[in-house]
């Protein structure tokens, strides 16, 4: 977690989405470590750290830890709406041949990602670009992190020890997906393209570059 003091808000937002659905849920928080986390209230279990683990290590152990049938991604600053996560909810609750969602951002008319108005968004659409090239049959936002997984997937990409690094989860994860045959079904979503004041792009850019360059091989 990178902002505790928006998780408040955050869960405020949650519960008054799914007030409006049927629908049991659990919220993980992965806090790295001297990292406080407020008292909050509702369905909230906090991971805490023992060292520093970075970004996608902790969102991977947030996944790993989840007991529900279905984990998603989400971000305290809610780039994403609410509504297109329950869209993949619902794709992958009624799609019984794939084994996770995947947000296109560059599917949508009003996507930032469009244009890259944005040094992070350009960065991105770079690396997307390479990503593509390496894995021709893999998603075709392989930076998203708009991702919803079967709890089967998630145990099926853990049989594979690695260690996670950096800040993006989603290139960590294409070459297990591809070797555990895992099937991806891609859904247009909207991402309003808000940078972490914590993101920081040279470090990001290297930490791609590492990753483009030897680790998805």
């Amino acid at each position: 977690m990178e902002h505790p003091e928006m998780l408040p808000a955050y869960l405020r937002d949650l519960r008054g989405f799914f007030a409006k659905f049927p629908l049991n849920y659990e919220v993980v928080v992965v806090a790295e470590k001297g990292c406080a986390v407020p008292l909050t209230e509702g369905p909230v279990r906090v991971l805490q750290n023992s060292k520093k683990l970075g970004r996608a290590a902790s969102l991977w152990r947030g996944l790993q830890s989840s007991h529900a049938p279905f984990s998603a991604i989400t971000s305290v600053d809610m780039n994403t709406p609410l509504g297109d996560y329950f869209k993949l909810l619902q794709n992958l609750m009624t799609e019984e041949n794939f084994d996770l969602c995947w947000g296109d951002r560059y599917k949508k008319k009003d996507s930032p990602f469009l244009k890259g108005p944005h040094p992070r968004q350009q960065m991105e659409d770079g690396f997307n670009r390479i990503l593509r090239e390496k894995f021709p049959k893999g998603p075709n936002d392989p930076l998203s992190e708009i991702l919803l997984f079967k709890k089967a997937a998630v145990e099926k990409l853990a049989a594979e020890p690695r260690k996670f690094t950096g800040w993006y989860l989603g290139p960590q994860l294409l070459g297990g997906l591809r070797r555990q045959q895992l099937r991806v079904l891609e859904i247009p979503v909207f991402e309003s393209g808000q940078t972490l004041p914590r993101f920081s792009l040279w470090r990001q850019r290297w930490n791609l570059f590492i990753e483009c360059a030897f680790k998805t091989s």
